[in-house]
Order: C-alpha cells, then structure tokens, then sequence
C-alpha cells in the first residue's frame, strides 16, 4: 500500500483525501493561494492553486503533488531570497499615489483624469496608467521603457498583461509573496489575464495588505472611477513587482 505520507497527489474520481492533502491545502493557504475549503479533498481548485504555485516556483505546472512539488511547499516564500527593503523608486512612487486618494475620473463614467492628461492617453481605463503615473511623477521612472508590448507608451503603461511581462522579463517579479510597501501588485480575479494593479502600502499580516489603486470603488474593483485605499489579500493577486 503506497503511503499517504509520500503519495502523489492528483485529482482523482473519487477525489483523493487524507490527512496529507490538508497539509497541502494549508500550506497553500498560509503561502497566499486560494484553495477554496480546506477540507482535506484534492479536488479541481486546491489543484490549480498548486498549478500557480509550480509556475512561481519554476515547475512544471501539473497540479500534480510529486517531492519537487512539496520541497517547493515546504521552502520558504520568494521574499526570502530578496531585499527585505523597499525599493527607492517604490517608496516615492507610493508616497506620490497616497496623495491622490479620493480623486475621481470627471464627469463620472468617463475615464477622463489628470492621470490620463498627463500620460496623454485619456478617457481609458486607467489603473495602470495612475501606477505610470504614480511612478513617472513620484520617482521620476518609466515602467516598461524600452519594452515592446501592448500598451507602451513613452509615460509608461495603459495593459496589466504587459507591465507583468515586463516585470518578469526584468528580473523584478516576485510572484506571491509578503509584500514591501511600493511593490506593485497586479491583480487577477477571474483566473484569466491579470485584471487591475496598484501599489502596495504596508503588509496587514495574514495574507492581507492595504493599496493604493486608481479606478477603483468598493462596488466595482477594476472600474470604479476613483483612487483609493483597498484593503487586498495576497490570494486575489498573480504576484509582486519590485522596481529596482
């Protein structure tokens, strides 16, 4: 009999279960992915989350539960192995963000900011570009300068794809992580591409963390109309950015 100890872990019918699987699911948890229930059955979402933390990790993205696999559960986070400082540009980027909390896009509905005016793209959604601007205006940096991808422009960046391409072609993604404040955080809710971004300001400790975001709203995430002040968790993000 294979050993539930040391067992590969798949999604099976019926769903494998066992006190191993909720140590899985646990670590998942306390490292930031949604894995719906702990509930101790390796089911569709505690596979996917693996899946998310294999692509961080640099595996293979099976959802299979092999010993690369848990060696990667059992290693400790990405912050680990990086500065445990926020970055300058970060810090100023962030500081120029908090200023603007409470600004909203007018008239309402349309999309029209001075974040926009200065970019010199107006009337569009404009999470990223407020993070372009945060950064440009703050630290006086250019996210995705030199970068080809949709979205670049000669301010920075209107797409959340290409600024996260950009961040990991760089060398300053992080993946999920405990966040520094002025990391950027690229959000994603549906599971598809990455849908909204904004710029952390402090970690809140059990998987949560205030940030700063522009067109955003309490009822209306990623098209809200306004810069505020969200309170976040690190499981409803694709990772972290780092600016160096």
């Amino acid at each position: 009999m294979t050993s539930t100890a040391h067992r590969a872990l798949h999604v099976t019918s019926p769903l494998m279960s066992g006190a191993d699987v909720l140590d899985v699911q646990q670590r998942l948890h306390d490292l930031g992915y949604a894995v719906g229930d702990l509930d101790g059955r390796y089911g569709p979402a505690t596979a996917a989350a693996v899946r998310r933390l294999q692509a961080d990790r640099g595996l293979e993205a099976d959802g299979i539960v092999g010993d690369a696999t848990r060696a990667a559960l059992a290693a400790p986070g990405p912050d680990a192995e990086t500065s445990a400082e926020p970055s300058g540009p970060g810090r100023l980027a962030l500081a120029e963000a908090v200023r603007h909390i409470g600004e909203k896009e007018s008239p309402a509905g349309s999309n029209r900011t001075p974040f926009g005016r200065w970019f010199g793209v107006d009337g569009v959604k404009w999470c990223n570009v407020f993070v372009s601007y945060a950064f440009g205006v703050g630290a006086e940096y250019t996210i995705c300068q030199g970068f080809r991808g949709a979205g670049v422009y000669p301010k920075g960046c209107t797409y959340v794809p290409t600024t996260e391409a950009w961040l990991r072609a760089t060398g300053m993604w992080l993946g999920r992580t405990t966040p520094l404040p002025g990391d950027i955080a690229v959000f994603n809710w549906d599971g598809g591409v990455p849908d909204h971004i904004g710029l952390v300001e402090e970690d809140l400790g059990d998987g949560r963390f205030a940030c700063i975001e522009g067109n955003t709203a309490d009822g209306a995430d990623s098209d809200g109309g306004a810069v505020m002040r969200r309170t976040r968790r690190v499981s409803q993000v694709n990772g972290f950015g780092r600016v160096a």
